[in-house]
This record gives C-alpha cells, sequence and structure tokens, in this order.
C-alpha cells in the first residue's frame, strides 16, 4: 500500500475495507462470477440443457404429477433470474480488505500498489488478521481468491461469498486473500415489486437501486496483533525507513521496519 493509506491505519487503527461496487469501476467483473450475466439464458428450452442439468431441474422442479417439463424449466429460469439479479444487487453491500498472500515479495505488486515508489508490504497471516478484528461487532469472513478461466460457466451460488471471492485469471499475479463483510442493513431488493413474465421468461417491474455508492468503511482492528513487520519498498526514498520508525514510536507501536532488499547489489562469492 502506499504511505498515506498506511499511515491512515495506523493513525486511526482501524482497516479500510473498499465497497465492491466502487472497485467495479475498474475491474467491471467484480462480483461477478462468469464472463457473462445471466449465463442460463442461453438455454431456451428443457430439451436444450445438458443432461446433467436437465435432471437437476427436472428433479427439484417437478413435484407433483401436473407440473410439465417446461413449467420445471420456467421456474427454474425463474430461480436462476433471482440469484442473478441480488448478485447484482448485493455487490455494493460488500466491502473487502485485500492482502498479497506469497513468500515472496513482487516487483509487479511494488509497482502497481505503492504510489511514486513511496510504499510499504504489511506482513501478516490469517490468524493474525482474524484476532486483530475478533472483537468488532461485525461479522467478518476471511478468504482465498479463486481465479476462474475464460470459459467457466457456472449456474447457481451457494453463497454470496462465492462472487466476492472470485476474479479472472487475469488478476491472477495478485494472489488475493480477503477480508470480507456484509452490510446486511443496507440491503436492496431489486424484487421487491416485480413479476414474473412467463413468455419471456424476465423478469418485469424491476426495482433500480437509486442510492449513491459509498467508497467503503473503516473497521476496528488491533494494530499490534495484525503487523508482524513492516518491508519498505525498494523503490522508496531512502528516508522512508527512519520516518516511517518516528511515526511507529510516536503512536506507541512496536513492529521492526526494514527496506526491502529485493533490488539490492547481488552478494560476491568468498
Amino acid at each position: 500500500m502506499d504511505i498515506a493509506k498506511f499511515m491512515d491505519l495506523l493513525s486511526s487503527r482501524r482497516l479500510w475495507l473498499s465497497n465492491a461496487e466502487f472497485l467495479a469501476r475498474e475491474d467491471p467483473y467484480e462480483g461477478i462470477l462468469n464472463e457473462v450475466l445471466f449465463p442460463h439464458r442461453v438455454w431456451k428450452s428443457i430439451a436444450s440443457l445438458p443432461k446433467d442439468l436437465r435432471e437437476f431441474v427436472l428433479a427439484k422442479f417437478t413435484k407433483t404429477p401436473e407440473v410439465t417439463p417446461e413449467m420445471a424449466f420456467s421456474r427454474w429460469m425463474s430461480w436462476e433470474e433471482q440469484i442473478c439479479l441480488m448478485m447484482e444487487a448485493t455487490r455494493r453491500e460488500l466491502y473487502v480488505n485485500c492482502w498479497h498472500a506469497d513468500n515472496h515479495e513482487s516487483v509487479a505488486m511494488w509497482k502497481i500498489y505503492s504510489s511514486m515508489g513511496a510504499g510499504v508490504a504489511v506482513l501478516s497471516n490469517g490468524a493474525r488478521i482474524e484476532q486483530s478484528v475478533n472483537s468488532v461487532e461485525e461479522h467478518l469472513y476471511l478468504g482465498k481468491i479463486r481465479y476462474r478461466g475464460p470459459n467457466e460457466v457456472r449456474v447457481g451460488v451457494g453463497n454470496m461469498f462465492d462472487t466476492i471471492l472470485v476474479k479472472r485469471l487475469s488478476y491472477k499475479y495478485e494472489q488475493e486473500v480477503r477480508l470480507v463483510f456484509c452490510d446486511t442493513s443496507v440491503s436492496h431488493d431489486a424484487l421487491d415489486g416485480a413479476t414474473w413474465n412467463a413468455e419471456t421468461m424476465r423478469y418485469e417491474n424491476l426495482k433500480k437501486d437509486e442510492r449513491p455508492v459509498v467508497a467503503g468503511r473503516h473497521i476496528e482492528c488491533d494494530i499490534h496483533t495484525l503487523i508482524e513487520r513492516v518491508i519498505v519498498s525498494p523503490f522508496s526514498p531512502s528516508w522512508c525507513v527512519s520516518m516511517i520508525e518516528a511515526v511507529r514510536d510516536q503512536l506507541g507501536f512496536k513492529f521492526p521496519v526494514q527496506r526491502s532488499k529485493l533490488l539490492d547489489a547481488p552478494e560476491v562469492a568468498q
């Protein structure tokens, strides 16, 4: 992270969680499971479904003799539409704090996430992150991002975290782990008042969310527990280490600070 964000972390003693809808301004696939929205729409009838999926639909939605296969298909389509619409609506209720999980430093990550070379890497681990926020009222979830290929398609979702913990392979270099919070107190129901049109296989009169998108929110955390040590960017000015140490001491923290050795000249064998 850049120095400004790090100073905010130390001085506020709070983690910043970005809103997923806000992040989608840079990555429009943020919080989206597939390369296409509403993937179930490619099928037009019960007969067009792949065999395994067709058997699932018939087993789940044909509970009484009067329900025909096409009626079961319509019910399944309605169900899938609801899932996709709720997925879109839920994105602005999700907040994430992102970490890079690796045993080695990454030149790419330094260049992308440290502003003009003045940045730091906060070293921590899953246990530290969870323990640092275990006293807050909010229910948080820590999970590792799964990177999906371009031809991977999923229908149906287990829960809301399935969507926020999936990204495209193009982002695999990030090796991301996310701390996630879902603010259900501000949920929006796009289906409130909507009606299902069995002919078009679409919901009509959907309710649009007119609320402004919030950039993110802070969550209280225990800095002493969170930070194991801090590494300063190899591209940073020489004074960065001493400046961070001075701020650390002034705020009463004790984590070690060191400059990255990533760009140091190789040692000469003796």
